[in-house]
């Protein structure tokens, strides 16, 4: 099942219910579920902060001052 049928699915279970505590615990999953960062940021962003931190991984990195010079700050 694709995701949009997924979400109907649960939209009509929820319009279908008349079950008071499965719409508080619905309600208190979606106020209380936090959002990871990474999940909140694009593919591309992903791909940037994996590249990354796989290039600290390698010790391929240079100090705050070097960044400095070399972009003339």
């Amino acid at each position: 099942m694709d995701l949009q049928a997924e979400k109907l699915n649960v939209i009509n279970t929820i319009i279908n219910s008349d079950d008071l505590s499965l719409i508080k615990d619905i309600k208190a999953i979606i106020s209380n579920r936090e959002l990871d960062w990474f999940d909140g940021l694009t593919k591309k962003q992903q791909d940037d902060v994996l590249e990354g931190i796989k290039q600290l991984d390698h010790d391929d990195h240079f100090s705050h001052e070097d960044a400095k010079k070399r972009f003339n700050f």
